[in-house]
C-alpha cells in the first residue's frame, strides 16, 4: 500500500502547471458541452464537425474558451435572421393559398394543422404577459386579467402547473381588476419569476422544482396529453416588494444577473437585488406612466425605459443620472421595449412606427413607419409588443392587425449599416399583448387574446384568449455568426444556477 501510494504522489507531481490548466480547461469545457446539450435539442452542422475535427484539442478549447468569454463581456453575436426568415418562407409554401390573401382565419387555421403554431388554452381573460426559463426555453410562463399564472412545457405544448389559480369571488377577498397580472419576467438562471400588477405590488417566486421526481412524472403526464397540475410542486412565493404607489406595467431583470427593475404608473422605477432580497433605489425621472423597461446590461449597469412623457431614457445607476431620448413632435408614445444589445435598443409606439436607437445617439437612428398597417379607421395601428433575442439581429412585433412581424435588426458601425428589415409574418388572430423568443430563435411564445395588455379600450371580435407557441426555425442546424467572432457557434447562455427540476438541498 505504501508504494502504490508513492507511485500515485510521483504520477502527481509528474504532472506541469500547464499540464494541470489544460487537464481542468478540459473538464470545464466538459461540463458546458452538458449544459448545452441540456439547453439545446438542435445538433450542430456537418461542416461545424468538419471544423472541429481538423483542430487539435488546444485549439478546440482555446475557441470555445474564447466565446464563452465574448458572451460574458456581452460581445457575442448571433446572426439568426436569415435562417428564420427562410424557415417562415417555407412554412408559408405550406400554405395553398396566398401569404396576402385577406383570410387570416384560413392562414392561421393552415398554421396550426401544419404543426408550425400551437394556441394553447388556460385562460379565460385576456393573457397580458409571457415569460421563458431562460437557461433551456422549455418552460414558459403565462399570466393573464383573469389573476392567474400559468406554467408550460413548451416541446410537448401542455400545461405543466397552475402557479395561481384564476380569480373566483367564492375564495378572493380582492375584486378581479386589482389582481390583473400585467407584467413578469425571469431570472437569467432559471430561478426567479418576478410578477407585478394593479395590486402595485412585485411578487418574486423561486419556480424551481422541489424534486426531480415530480418533475419527471408531471412531463411524462404532459407528454401523454394529461393534466399535470398536482405533480408539479414548485418551491412558491419567496417575498413581495411594496412601494409603488401605482400598477406595475414592466419589469426587466437585468442580463446575467439577479438585478430587477420595475416601472410603474406612479412615474417611478425601482431597483432590487434579488440576491439579498432588498430593494435598492427609486429612479426618477418620467413625467408619466411607465409603459415598458428593458435591461441587456453585460458591459453597462444600464437599464432603458420607455413611458407615456414620449420619451425613452437610459439610466446610468454608477453615475446616479440618465440619458433622454426623444422621437421628435410627430412621434407618439411607446407602448413596448427591447434592449438587443448593450448600445442598441427597439421601441414600438402607439402611432405603428418601430424605432431603433443607439445609446449615444437622441434621435433614432432607424425608424420604420406604420410597421403593422393601418387600421379600420385609415389611422396606423399601434405597437403593443416587441421583444428581441439578446446579442443577435432577430427582433419582433406584435399589435391587432392579426400579424406577428418578424425583422432583422443591422446593427453597423456606420449610418448605411443600421436597418430594419422586414422578413416575415405570423398569423395570429387579436393583440399580440406580448412576446418571447426562446434560445437561438427556433421558437417564440406569445400572449394573445381579445383586449389590450393595459387596458378594455378596444376589443378584437372573434379572437382567443391564448398562448400561441410558434415554430420559428425548421431546420435542426446552427446559425450562422457574426464574422467579427471568428468563432464556430454554440448554443446559448448555460444557467449560471439551479435549472427547472433540479433537487432541493
Amino acid at each position: 500500500e505504501d508504494s502504490d501510494s508513492m507511485i500515485e504522489s510521483s504520477e502527481d507531481e509528474k504532472e506541469t502547471a500547464d499540464a494541470k490548466k489544460i487537464r481542468m480547461a478540459r473538464e470545464y469545457l466538459a461540463k458546458m458541452e452538458e449544459h448545452d446539450d441540456d439547453s439545446s435539442s438542435a445538433p450542430s452542422s456537418g461542416d461545424e464537425d468538419g471544423d472541429d475535427d481538423m483542430m487539435n484539442d488546444d485549439e478546440r478549447i482555446s475557441k470555445k474558451l474564447e466565446k464563452r468569454r465574448l458572451k460574458q463581456q456581452g460581445l457575442y453575436q448571433r446572426m439568426v435572421a436569415s435562417e428564420v426568415q427562410s424557415s417562415v418562407e417555407s412554412c408559408w409554401r405550406d400554405y395553398n393559398g396566398s401569404s396576402s390573401s385577406a383570410e387570416v382565419r384560413e392562414q392561421a387555421q393552415s398554421w396550426i394543422q401544419n404543426d408550425h403554431l400551437k394556441l394553447c388554452r388556460g385562460h379565460d381573460l385576456t393573457p397580458t404577459c409571457v415569460a421563458l426559463h431562460a437557461p433551456t426555453g422549455t418552460v414558459a410562463y403565462s399570466a393573464s386579467k383573469d389573476n392567474s399564472i400559468l406554467m408550460w412545457d413548451v416541446e410537448n405544448q401542455k400545461r405543466l402547473h397552475t402557479i395561481i389559480p384564476r380569480w373566483n369571488p367564492k375564495d378572493c377577498e380582492y375584486t378581479r381588476n386589482s389582481g390583473e397580472v400585467l407584467a413578469m419576467c425571469a431570472s437569467d438562471d432559471g430561478r426567479y419569476l418576478a410578477v407585478g400588477g394593479r395590486d402595485a405590488t412585485v411578487k418574486i417566486y423561486d419556480v424551481r422544482q422541489r424534486s426531480n421526481t415530480n418533475n419527471a412524472v408531471a412531463m411524462e403526464s404532459a407528454s401523454k396529453g394529461g393534466n399535470s397540475n398536482t405533480a408539479i410542486n414548485i418551491r412558491g412565493i419567496v417575498t413581495t416588494f411594496e412601494g409603488h404607489k401605482g400598477p406595475v406595467t414592466a419589469l426587466a431583470f437585468r442580463s446575467q444577473s439577479r438585478q430587477l427593475f420595475s416601472g410603474s404608473d406612479d412615474r417611478c422605477i425601482r431597483h432590487y437585488n434579488l440576491e439579498e432580497m432588498a430593494y435598492i433605489e427609486t429612479l426618477y425621472g418620467h413625467q408619466n406612466g411607465i409603459t415598458g423597461i428593458a435591461c441587456h446590461g453585460i458591459r453597462y449597469e444600464m437599464p432603458y425605459s420607455v413611458a407615456r412623457d414620449r420619451t425613452a431614457r437610459a439610466w446610468k445607476l454608477a453615475e446616479e443620472t440618465h440619458m433622454i431620448y426623444r422621437g421628435g413632435a410627430k412621434i407618439s408614445s411607446a407602448d413596448c421595449i427591447s434592449a438587443i444589445k448593450d448600445d442598441y435598443f427597439l421601441t414600438g409606439h402607439d402611432d405603428g412606427v418601430f424605432s431603433m436607437w443607439l445609446k449615444d445617439k437622441k434621435k433614432a437612428v432607424v425608424t420604420v413607419q406604420q410597421a403593422h398597417g393601418k387600421g379600420t379607421n385609415s389611422l396606423p395601428r399601434g405597437i403593443v409588443s416587441c421583444a428581441s433575442l439578446g446579442g443577435s439581429d432577430f427582433a419582433a412585433t406584435g399589435s391587432n392587425d392579426g400579424y406577428l412581424r418578424l425583422w432583422k435588426v443591422s446593427t453597423g458601425e456606420r449610418a448605411s449599416g443600421r436597418k430594419l428589415d422586414s422578413i416575415g409574418k405570423i398569423p395570429l388572430i387579436g393583440y399580440i399583448n406580448d412576446i418571447a423568443i426562446g434560445p437561438k430563435a427556433r421558437f417564440c411564445v406569445a400572449a394573445v387574446g381579445q383586449e389590450p395588455r393595459l387596458g378594455r379600450w378596444d376589443r378584437v371580435p372573434g379572437a382567443k384568449n391564448r398562448v400561441a407557441i410558434v415554430q420559428l426555425s425548421r431546420e435542426n442546424s446552427d446559425e450562422s455568426e457574426s464574422k467579427n467572432n471568428n468563432l464556430n457557434e454554440g448554443d446559448d447562455e448555460s444557467s449560471k444556477g439551479d435549472e427547472i427540476g433540479q433537487l432541493e438541498v
